[in-house]
């Protein structure tokens, strides 16, 4: 990668974390609580701060990227895959300012999560909460006559 197009990935990031800083007092506007109105005001109120949070995550997880991809255009390493040392492509990197692999590296990446099962990935169901989980799991079996369903305990009919 040149010099000329590293200054002007670099002018992105540093841009990015300009505006950051603006549209971060406006979700901090959007977290402070309004106690007023009915109880379906209230509810719409809860929602849009909860999605203030999770936009807020999301944004302070980007940023997180942001500054290490500004570290790696200071210190020579940006466009680098951190998998192989391979380059990654510019094409790449214009669509995704931030990543920090190849593309080939990538897609082996998300190729083997594919055959992880899902409960193995999954980090909110732990040993504990999936045994619960399961003891509340009734199986389902068709009745003969198609017009219902039955389970282990009950019949309940459609």
């Amino acid at each position: 990668m040149d010099k000329m197009q590293l200054k002007q990935f670099k002018e992105l990031f540093i841009n990015i974390l300009k505006e950051a800083s603006l549209t971060e007092d406006q979700l901090l506007e959007a977290l402070t609580p309004d106690t007023g109105g009915d109880v379906v005001d209230q509810a719409m109120g809860n929602r849009d701060q909860q999605l203030a949070l999770k936009l807020q995550g999301r944004q302070g997880f980007f940023l997180k990227k942001v500054k290490l991809a500004l570290v790696k255009v200071e210190n020579g390493s940006y466009g680098e895959c951190e998998e192989c040392e391979g380059e990654i492509s510019i094409s790449r990197l214009l669509a995704r300012p931030t990543a920090t692999e190849c593309i080939t590296c990538k897609e082996e990446k998300e190729q083997t999560e594919l055959h992880i099962p899902y409960q193995k990935r999954s980090h909110t169901l732990g040993t504990g909460l999936r045994s619960s989980l399961g003891a509340n799991v009734i199986q389902l079996k068709h009745n003969d006559d198609g017009h219902g369903i039955k389970t282990a305990k009950n019949s309940l009919k459609l």
